[in-house]
């Protein structure tokens, strides 16, 4: 098991609120001048799907922003799904004002989808978000190709190649320490999970089929949520499923560490030649903000 617990704790409180006002300033900054998303190279075979609440919708735009930026592919729809604290309409509107249509739904036609299928999943979503992303991910995969992309994911490059829209049916990426879900791990016996030297992250997650992707154990596993909503259970989820394919990007691919949290402001982040996002987790978002402000001041395409 990989545990990056001690490093936190070094750390946990250096520069923090540095960081979270310089955060603050970059996201008026951003709002004061919306950035315009144009559409470069051509259109994938692939939904990009997202989850926010209200307040992050300008992250989910930066995203994007980064992905029509940089990759040679863009998505054929966009679907942003709503956590309830914002209504369709209004992130219509929102993304509209930066050139870009979408697809807003609420997360409850996700859920529902499932409440006679998977009931629990349903129940699960009402509870939590992590059931929501959930519940977005598979139904909207039911009959897409889905890209999802957590808001705080920045992308340098083209998610997959062209032949593996078709030839692959799930891809994660990896994380930098093993976060699941322990009660439902001791719970079921299932530590297993954690043997492995490549523990996943589902802030970008590639997948096609919907429910019936999921085996016997993922299903308990959201069965498990309804009841119990631990913490990381939608990636307690995904990592099950992991087991089953086996199909991840690098850590070069898709970077998730952390190990540059506490670098001064002007300091270069850690990204490979070969990278195509970065999952800028935890505090991290300084970084996130950073990377994007340079990406709308100096657009290389």
């Amino acid at each position: 098991m990989i545990d990056n617990s001690l490093f936190i704790q070094s750390i946990a409180k250096k520069r923090h609120k540095v960081q979270k006002k310089y955060v603050s300033l970059c996201r008026f900054l951003n709002n004061c001048f919306p950035c315009r998303i144009n559409r470069k190279g051509k259109p994938g075979r692939y939904t990009y799907v997202t989850i926010c609440n209200k307040q992050g919708l300008d992250m989910v735009a930066a995203s994007l922003y980064s992905l029509y930026q940089n990759s040679q592919l863009f998505p054929s729809r966009v679907v942003i799904v709503s956590d309830g604290s914002w209504t369709p309409a209004y992130g219509i509107l929102y993304f509209s004002k930066r050139n870009l249509n979408v697809e807003c739904i609420e997360w409850n036609q996700c859920a529902d989808y499932y409440s006679s299928i998977l009931p629990e999943l349903t129940t699960w979503a009402q509870k939590h978000i992590w059931g929501k992303k959930m519940a977005a991910i598979l139904y909207i995969s039911e009959s897409d190709r889905v890209l999802f992309s957590d808001p705080d994911v920045l992308w340098y490059g083209t998610p997959l190649q062209d032949h593996e829209w078709d030839s692959v049916s799930f891809k994660v990426s990896i994380d930098n320490a093993h976060y699941y879900d322990k009660k439902y791990i001791e719970a079921t016996n299932s530590a297993y999970l954690y043997d492995t030297a490549n523990p996943i992250n589902c802030g970008v997650v590639y997948l096609r089929g919907g429910l019936n992707m999921l085996n016997d154990t993922a299903i308990e596993c959201i069965r498990y949520q309804a009841d119990h909503c631990g913490d990381f259970a939608e990636q307690t989820v995904f990592a099950i499923m992991d087991k089953q394919y086996d199909s991840r990007w690098s850590r070069e691919e898709i970077v998730s560490t952390i190990e540059d949290v506490v670098n001064h402001l002007f300091s270069k982040p850690i990204l490979y030649p070969n990278t195509i996002a970065r999952h800028y987790l935890w505090r991290l978002k300084w970084i996130y903000w950073t990377e994007f402000l340079k990406m709308r001041m100096f657009p290389h395409k």
